[in-house]
């Protein structure tokens, strides 16, 4: 009768456990949802208890999965990829807890087969086991690594693949927790396998990381050709058009037509609407090198999302880029690059969706301000590095900007608002060549 309260006891905190694992990876609060937690709580005490009691012990984890899966598919509503990927990081999350549990316990010398044998500790170990993955899932830095890591899951499948081959292999390697139970060649040769497939792992999604930006890379390069060549084919039907009034100026002219004053006016009028001659203007303010097609690039994508920009660059800026090395040129244009995306990406989701671009010389620097709305509030104290109207920690630009940052002290970025505006300035030092 004592076991069996204290195996319900066991079942009930390890579900517990459990579902607070599965609501993290939510990415919702408890207090919200806190139905939905207690309704998925007792669905899956009752499914523990069926498997505990009538599951064979081989396919117990194969039934823990596809009760996490159910409840996120049902209860949380999510589609049935996340449903089913929810129950994976769940069960590999609860199995790596346990693995450093067990390795503990073995640096310790503390036997844990015999200790599971006894029911005292076998209540103790399984209760400590649950508090101690309550506690992990909500450590800051744990909990965003795993939501990083379900997000690239669930947009990249060759490594969702990989995942679900390693989280097999854990868990017949780990063998019910029975890993670091006694030192034999078999723990070495299963503590051997582990590490290389988790080494294979790391070098997979390393390697899926390389090929990723390469592709965006190449990607980018393509939209800038198709861009310029678009501008080169808008300039042969100019000039071509150019060709045509000069003509009819000439037919005019010759007849000595009272209309030629007339006709004039209409094409001043006509070129004073392009407004591509005047952005184009603004573009060859700028030295060659590859801000030009950058800014380009990004206007064009703020006219597909509908949201208006203005872009004003003062007189001699291209001078003072002009002396900058080529690596120099490469690291502004990759801040603006992350600068502008986020700046369309937190205007496109404002009511106004305008964007100011804004580029000055002052003494020996200049000075690249990005102006964006925004929706939601912005909170001041965050601001810096790290933070933009995008939200904190927002994608993986951030980052490198920041490399870049770490490496060179000729570059600055401040982060304000300003009149409802999210204002981000880029200030570049430049340090002209000393003559011999």
């Amino acid at each position: 009768m004592k076991t069996n309260i204290i195996n319900i006891i066991i079942i009930l905190s390890q579900s517990i456990a459990g579902i607070f694992v599965l609501l993290r990876l939510q990415n919702v609060k408890l207090k919200i949802f806190f139905k939905e937690f207690l309704i998925s709580l007792i669905i899956f005490i009752v499914l523990m208890m069926f498997s505990n009691y009538l599951v064979p012990n081989q396919i117990r984890s194969l039934f823990t999965l596809l009760s996490f899966t159910s409840i996120s598919f049902f209860i949380f509503k999510n589609n049935m990829k996340e449903s089913f990927l929810n129950g994976l990081i769940s069960i590999a999350f609860v199995a790596i807890v346990e693995i450093i549990f067990s390795f503990l316990m073995f640096l310790f010398g503390l036997n844990q087969s015999d200790l599971m044998n006894v029911t005292t500790w076998k209540f103790i170990l399984n209760i400590l086991i649950s508090i101690f993955l309550m506690l992990s899932i909500n450590l800051k830095f744990l909990y965003n690594f795993i939501a990083k890591f379900k997000l690239e899951m669930m947009n990249r499948k060759k490594l969702f693949s990989c995942f679900l081959i390693i989280l097999i292999l854990i868990y017949l390697i780990v063998a019910r927790n029975a890993l670091f139970a006694k030192v034999t060649l078999d723990m070495i040769i299963n503590l051997i396998i582990l590490f290389i497939f988790i080494i294979m792992f790391i070098i997979i999604i390393l390697s899926d990381n390389k090929n990723k930006y390469l592709e965006e890379t190449n990607q980018q390069m393509l939209n800038y050709v198709t861009k310029y060549e678009k501008i080169i084919t808008e300039q042969g039907k100019a000039n071509h058009e150019f060709k045509n009034q000069l003509m009819v100026i000439k037919g005019y002219a010759q007849m000595g037509s009272k209309k030629l004053i007339d006709y004039i006016d209409s094409i001043t009028q006509d070129a004073n609407k392009t407004h591509s001659s005047y952005l184009i203007s603004q573009l060859n303010k700028f030295p060659e090198g590859g801000i030009k097609g950058l800014l380009y690039y990004k206007l064009s994508t703020m006219e597909e999302q509908k949201i208006k920009y203005e872009l004003d660059v003062e007189a001699g800026v291209k001078t003072k880029l002009n002396v900058l090395s080529v690596n120099m040129y490469k690291n502004i244009t990759k801040i603006l690059g992350v600068m502008l995306d986020n700046a369309i990406e937190a205007s496109k989701k404002s009511k106004k969706k305008l964007i100011i671009i804004s580029v000055v010389k002052i003494k020996s620097s200049v000075v690249f301000s990005i102006s964006n709305t925004y929706s939601g509030k912005i909170d001041l104290s965050k601001l810096g590095s790290g933070y933009t109207s995008k939200g904190f920690g927002h994608g993986y630009g951030l980052r490198l900007v920041n490399d870049i940052l770490n490496e060179t002290n000729s570059f600055i970025i401040k982060n304000d608002v300003v009149n409802g505006y999210f204002v981000s300035e880029l200030t570049v030092k430049i340090r002209r060549k000393k003559k011999k």
